[in-house]
Order: C-alpha cells, then structure tokens, then sequence
C-alpha cells in the first residue's frame, strides 16, 4: 500500500514540476504559441499574434527594453523613443509587402485618450487585407509603434 502511495505522490510531483526552460518544453506541454517576439533591429522587435490555423492575424512593430533584455516589447514602455516612420515602413513591408496589403480603401485619425501612456491616438490606414496603425508619438516624421491586422476570419477584428 505505501509503495502504491509514494509512486503516485511520485507521479504527481513529477506533473506539476515543469521547467519552461525552453521553447521546446513550452511547445510539449501547451502546443504551438498563439504569439512571438522577434528582434527585427537593435531596439526593435515585432510581436506576432497567430490564428487557429497559425496565419498571422497581427504583428506589433515596436521598442524592444534596454540593453540586455532587447528580445521584449511592449507598445507602451515608458520613457522608449519614438521609431522614424521611414523605418517602421521599411520593417513593415520586410514583413508584409505592400503587395499582399491588396487595395487602398481609407486612412482614418484616430483621435483617441487611453492610459496610461496615451498611446492610441495616430493614423489607421485600411487596406483590402490588412489594416496598419501608426501611434503618434508627438514627434513629427516618427510613431511609437505600428500594428499589422489581417482581415482574416480565423482573426479577431474587435
């Protein structure tokens, strides 16, 4: 009876010890990530968000976190420096090319208050696939950050 007892004990400390110290230990125990951070230049990094079927259904172009730990984002990191537009467009089309954006269909102000770093107002440009959002930074010719969404069904359009 104590032998049954301490193999199942056994069994289930063993199940609820997981070291995430990988990926690949990440992608055994949940599957495929629904999203990924990549460091596309020194400072700046794309978070892609996935569908069900693992299309893309966003990418968040923005500033990576000081040196050393430039491999995170967040859209809304205080104190980042704003990105040049000519750059966030360069990355962007790296991404997506222009030609997959499919046809021009209206650019839109967004003149919108949100906390706590009031990042939400800029220009959202509405393509036949996809829709871009530039942040405006307060700096003219640059933006804090830049969204990508697909206009895909398996993509949340909310």
């Amino acid at each position: 009876m104590w032998c049954r007892l301490s193999v199942i004990l056994l069994a289930l400390a063993v199940q609820t010890s997981f070291p995430a110290n990988s990926s690949e230990t990440l992608r055994q125990r949940y599957g495929k990530p629904i999203s990924e951070t990549f460091l596309v230049r020194p400072g700046i990094v794309v978070s892609a968000t996935y569908g069900t079927s693992g299309n893309t259904c966003e990418l968040v172009i923005g500033p990576g976190l000081k040196e050393p730990d430039t491999n995170k984002m967040m859209k809304r990191w205080p104190g980042s420096d704003p990105i040049s537009d000519a750059v966030l467009q360069e990355i962007a089309e790296e991404l997506v090319p222009k030609s997959e954006w499919g046809n021009h269909v209206i650019d839109t102000f967004m003149n919108v208050f949100c906390l706590p770093e009031n990042d939400c107002a800029g220009v959202k440009e509405d393509y036949q696939n996809v829709e871009v959002f530039r942040s405006n930074a307060g700096v003219q010719g640059a933006s804090r950050y830049e969204t990508i969404r697909w206009k895909r069904t398996e993509c949340d359009q909310s």
